[in-house]
């Protein structure tokens, strides 16, 4: 009787969890087909010519005094935006885009830096030609930003806004170390818990819950879809390779978030070093924002705002 009661609890148990996996797959397949269907209703999507698209959230009001460029951070949509460009001023015109095998951007593997940055050349000339141009950049996307101001370097552009971006020379100096190690296998585990479903309801990094509901349901979605993560990583580790940013000829405005970081100072100070980019630069220390906060939350999202406004530098 015991050995007989033994598999039948053993039995049960994986039953319990075949239904399990059988369920959450289920569930992130459901996600991710319902968020394809609403992603492809609520956004447009640039053609080029090699016959990929692009991705883009964009608006240019009759009045557009200026234009903006969003680079989002490793993993993240351009939804990651939201709050900030609610604060806005009418008159902005805006271009939130995905990289490409993000969203509905077509795949790209082994796209170079001089790639990404014909993809933004291309947006510019579509959606924001004669107006001057603001160039808005969190974490990788920061890094993108500038790197992209300093390959350009044309009259167009006004200036330069990097929210607690990654730094280039950081990231190439832990090469091999924990911190590098860690993030490739967190990238890896994302990709696993999306392709399984897991995390439509128990996210490993749970960015969403910063967002009103219906930005949290197409981040969800979103991240539920395994290719996102493997393009992440894909990223992360050529960012590892990425030359540093040169020169700039336009001002530039640096967001450090200090919240939840490791080292408050070394942070600190590693972000200080980028103010030598430009020779008119501003750095802005955000002590109650963390990695995310410092433009989903509320209240940085509309200091942020005011950073990206020409002729402003609060």
């Amino acid at each position: 009787m015991p050995a007989a009661r033994t598999i039948s609890i053993e039995r049960k148990f994986a039953i319990g969890v075949a239904a399990l996996c059988v369920g959450s797959w289920a569930t992130g397949a459901r996600t991710r087909a319902l968020g394809a269907r609403r992603r492809t209703a609520a956004f447009s999507t640039m053609s080029r010519a090699d016959g990929r698209v692009v991705e883009v959230d964009h608006r240019r009001p009759p009045d557009a005094a200026f234009g903006v460029i969003f680079f989002n951070g490793l993993g993240l949509p351009h939804e990651q935006w939201a709050r900030v460009r609610e604060h806005l001023p009418g008159n902005a015109a805006c271009v939130g885009y995905n990289r490409p095998g993000h969203g509905l951007s077509s795949p790209l593997p082994g796209a170079t830096l001089d790639e990404q940055f014909r993809i933004v050349d291309e947006l510019r000339e579509r959606y924001l030609a004669g107006l001057p141009l603001v160039l808005v950049g969190h974490s990788i996307g920061g890094y993108l930003a500038a790197a992209y101001a300093a390959s350009r370097g044309d009259a167009a552009l006004s200036h330069v806004v990097m929210a607690d971006p990654t730094s280039i020379a950081d990231l190439r100096a832990g090469v091999g170390r924990p911190s590098d190690r860690w993030t490739r296998q967190v990238l890896l585990m994302e990709c696993l818990w999306a392709a399984v479903g897991l995390n439509v309801l128990h996210p490993m990094t749970p960015v969403r819950e910063l967002y009103a509901e219906e930005v949290k349901e197409s981040f969800t979605a979103f991240h539920a879809r395994p290719r996102v993560w493997a393009t992440a990583y894909r990223e992360y580790m050529a960012a590892r390779a990425y030359p540093p940013v040169g020169k700039l000829t336009v001002p530039l405005h640096v967001v450090t978030a200090l919240k939840s970081t490791r080292s408050a100072a070394k942070h600190r100070m590693s972000q200080e070093r980028m103010l030598e980019l430009s020779d008119l630069s501003w750095h802005h220390v955000r002590e109650d924002a963390d990695h995310m906060g410092v433009v989903a939350e509320e209240t940085h999202a509309k200091t942020l705002a005011e950073l990206i406004v020409p002729g402003n530098r609060a």
